[in-house]
């Protein structure tokens, strides 16, 4: 292998374990609840519109069939009336009016079943934007929880590493060390300055210290002889 094969390998591998570092599931998560979000607000907002061009087409259609009724009285009335010409330019308008209105229905035939089409796909996309939110709260609670056992599993992992007891040990060997230095410390003192030897010789002054020494001490005070 050369040596850029072995960098470029070495680069990638700390690339690739920089973006498993920085992954975060819950966030992703998300962050894929919001672009849901904003694909349904962009396709409501394309909702609006058809509708509102559904509207004027059905507008537009209600209208020419009005205009054709009208021109359709309008040339009977001019036929009733002897008025042959007018009849035959109120049946040429109602034709043209017809012609509109059947056409616009046709458009509307295709536009009508788009728009309930569209709003289906919308509350389909609305159901499963609400499905995966929730699936993203017990996600983020799931990662929270990972997140604690790694840092109580780190904070134990530290502890676990150590010996305390041996630790413990340690600090009361010193202690007693420094205690028994002390004590030393003091009892040579006291042979440079006398003290022992005051403390014997004071000691040999004090007398019988048990029962049987003092009973001893009495009988002789008593002069009786010991048994």
């Amino acid at each position: 292998m050369s040596l850029f094969d072995s960098i470029s390998r070495t680069v990638k591998g700390l690339l690739n374990d920089a973006a498993d570092t920085m992954q975060d599931p819950s966030r992703d998560a998300r962050q894929i609840v919001r672009e849901l979000d904003d694909s349904i607000a962009r396709a409501e907002n394309a909702l609006i519109e058809v509708e509102a061009q559904v509207a004027t087409q059905q507008n537009k259609h209600d209208a020419d069939d009005d205009k054709a009724r009208k021109y359709g009285e309008g040339a009977k009335r001019a036929l009733q009336l002897g008025d042959e010409g007018l009849a035959r330019e109120a049946l040429a308008a109602q034709a043209n009016a017809e012609t509109e209105r059947d056409a616009l229905a046709a458009e509307l035939q295709t536009l009508v079943p788009s728009v309930e089409h569209l709003k289906q796909q919308i509350n389909d996309m609305r159901q499963r934007r609400n499905d995966l939110n929730a699936r993203s709260n017990i996600l983020q609670a799931k990662q929270q929880i990972v997140t604690a056992k790694d840092t109580a599993a780190t904070a134990l992992g530290g502890i676990g590493g150590k010996n305390l007891s041996e630790d413990f040990q340690k600090l009361e060997e010193k202690i007693q060390l420094a205690n028994a230095r002390s004590d030393a410390r003091l009892n040579s003192d006291d042979q440079k300055s006398g003290k022992a030897l005051n403390d014997k010789l004071a000691a040999l002054n004090r007398g019988p210290s048990s029962v049987e020494d003092r009973l001893e001490a009495l009988k002789k005070q008593l002069n009786i002889p010991a048994q």
